[in-house]
């Protein structure tokens, strides 16, 4: 069954038509182009960090035990980070690079949707910019945290670009964004960035795509930018949520914690809804 239209709420549609609308991409876009869960990337970092000889089995098996609890993916990360240390970069290239993932139809449908302001994900690999430079954009402006003075002048001249806003994994020495202090880090030492950050929220309509309740990447951006969010003024933003996951407290806890209203979607043909929802919105204009 198609996705209908008419489950888009007229807010949304008025915020695309008048380009003040924005995609945030969450790790679950980049499963079907092949990449890895949160729980398969932290399994497969076990595995490297054993390999190398840097954890003992023991630890190994401890930090798997763990696994079983999303709550505890960010704490996991940090001590796979610090262990794994030096091999730390060697593994993001292996996991997000020489796999050489390719774009997805979801993906593709993001090119279409051309009355984006910007997409902004915490994924790092690159399979977003691919697609748009496969639709003829080869001059797509991807930027990362560090290159604060680029997106001020693309939001200044409303001016289409792409914010890995946890780092890129092709990027040498690519300073990923992996754990809470990581992100502090980040934050505290480049208030512009938070800044920034906040203005889109404030500014725009948002559409979380591929994302999640329990999706720590997301949970971690929207921690540090929460304060920018108003109960009564401001631009509603909206999450694709598969319906047969979503309970009614998620979606008043979405809703009123980080102002996100849920439009339910199917699981059915790995999601194909979500892709049909981007062409439905772009229909729309």
């Amino acid at each position: 069954m198609a996705f209908d239209p008419n489950r888009i709420p007229d807010n949304l549609k008025a915020a695309y038509r008048d380009k003040r609308c924005a995609v945030l991409v969450g790790a679950g876009a980049s499963v079907g182009a092949g990449l890895p869960t949160w729980g398969k990337f932290l399994s497969d970092m076990i595995d490297g960090a054993n390999s190398h000889r840097v954890i003992s089995d023991h630890k190994a098996a401890e930090y798997r035990k763990l696994i079983s609890d999303p709550a505890k993916y960010l704490m996991i990360a940090a001590g796979l980070k610090e262990d794994m240390s030096a091999y730390f970069d060697e593994f993001i290239d292996k996991t997000f690079m020489a796999p050489k993932p390719r774009p997805t139809d979801l993906h593709r449908s993001l090119t279409k949707a051309d009355r984006l302001q910007f997409v902004l994900t915490t994924n790092y690999d690159i399979v977003i910019e691919q697609a748009y430079r496969a639709a003829g954009m080869y001059d797509v402006s991807v930027c990362t945290f560090t290159d604060t003075g680029e997106i001020q002048r693309r939001l200044s001249k409303r001016e289409f670009f792409i914010l890995k806003a946890h780092g890129d994994a092709s990027r040498v020495g690519n300073g990923i964004i992996l754990t809470e202090v990581d992100y502090r880090n980040i934050i505290y030492r480049q208030r512009a960035y938070q800044s920034l950050l906040s203005a889109m929220f404030t500014m725009f309509t948002i559409i979380f795509v591929g994302a999640s309740m329990t999706d720590p990447e997301i949970k971690l951006l929207l921690s540090y930018i929460a304060d920018s969010f108003s109960p009564t003024s401001g631009p509603s933003h909206f999450a694709l949520m598969a319906e047969e996951d979503i309970t009614n407290i998620e979606k008043e806890r979405w809703l009123r914690d980080m102002k996100v209203q849920l439009v339910p979607v199917s699981k059915a043909g790995k999601y194909k809804e979500v892709t049909e929802f981007m062409h439905a919105l772009h229909k729309s204009a």
